[in-house]
């Protein structure tokens, strides 16, 4: 976890503490009145619960949507600007800035803009996240599926909408690329396939992706029946995988050996085994606990490097750099 993200979670645990002693103080009446009670619900509402959304929204929501923050440089100026926002409020609040028509009540309207602004700043970054951006020059172009279909022996059921799209993803990989051609791009990542797919209905994604039901389900059950263009039979024990262009699945990936250099698409799983020396690039950017998390072996350099916001560009050339010195110290 990012630096920031665990200040957020580390603030909101001591802000739910302040809470709950103001709350017992109020409750066995040793302080009363307005003030107190102004102070207790802003430290579990703004202190607690809002520093805790905050911190885990920063952490996870660039990984489920393996888009990095725009403005990556303002999470330090919200988490500063809220904190002294919030404290600087309630105590001008608490010597009457509420109240009074003096410098109090300027105190009081200076910190309460600091932390409205740093809440807004926020709001402004973490929706960067969440909107899709169309394809635009000098991007990457949209993973191409190399798909090879399912046998024909493995066609026994029928997709229906109450299905969990977990289920049929499990059952049926190669119907992925049909998921994320009809709008489903999220599903592109393996955090989103790892998490929401598993809770949710092709109904309910359908209707929260604005996808009509009927001619969807149609479009899975004819491409898992071979009655559309990406699903054929393959004969009797020939290999069966599904392979998303650059964006690598499960056991597949273009290939690294010793003497190669190191490319985006690349599992690190793979780099790892062909590299082991790049290892502590990974744990200097990511933290040792990336390796207990199995996603290292399935999941891409570019992907990670999204995930945890940073450019992908500046791990690969950090890997290559270190190719190099390992491949020059051995001639």
């Amino acid at each position: 976890m990012e630096k920031y993200p665990r200040l957020f979670v580390k603030v909101s645990i001591l802000y739910l503490l302040f809470g709950v002693v103001f709350g017992l103080l109020m409750a066995t009446r040793i302080v009363s009145g307005l003030n107190y009670t102004f102070v207790h619900v802003h430290f579990n509402l703004v202190g607690f619960m809002s520093m805790m959304i905050f911190g885990i929204s920063y952490h996870i929501l660039p990984r489920f949507n393996a888009k990095p923050l725009r403005w990556p440089g303002l999470v330090p100026v919200h988490f500063y600007g809220v904190n002294i926002g919030l404290i600087g409020m309630l105590f001008a609040y608490l010597i009457g800035g509420f109240w009074s028509s003096d410098w109090r009540t300027i105190v009081l309207h200076i910190f309460a803009t600091v932390t409205a602004l740093s809440i807004i700043l926020f709001i402004l970054n973490i929706y960067t996240v969440l909107i899709s951006t169309s394809p635009s020059a000098g991007t990457a172009p949209a993973p191409v599926a190399v798909q090879q279909p399912v046998r024909a022996e493995e066609v026994k059921d029928t997709i229906t909408s109450d299905m969990k799209v977990s289920n049929v993803l499990e059952k049926w990989p190669n119907l992925l690329q049909v998921f994320i051609d009809s709008g489903f791009k999220a599903l592109s990542n393996p955090a989103a396939r790892a998490t929401f797919a598993k809770m949710i209905t092709i109904k309910q994604a359908s209707k929260v992706h604005n996808v009509e039901l009927d001619s969807f389900v149609k479009k899975l059950n004819d491409a898992l029946n071979g009655n559309g263009s990406s699903v054929t039979t393959l004969p009797k024990g020939a290999p069966f995988k599904t392979v998303m262009g650059k964006i690598p699945q499960q056991g597949v990936s273009p290939a690294i050996k010793r003497g190669d250099k190191c490319a985006k698409d690349i599992l690190i799983g793979d780099l790892i085994s062909s590299y082991p020396e790049t290892k502590k690039i990974f744990e200097r950017h990511y933290g040792a606990g990336c390796f207990s998390c199995p996603g290292h072996a399935t999941e891409s350099v570019a992907q990670t490097a999204l995930m945890h916001n940073i450019s992908p560009d500046l791990i690969l050339k950090e890997i290559n750099d270190e190719i190099d010195n390992v491949l020059g110290s051995k001639k």
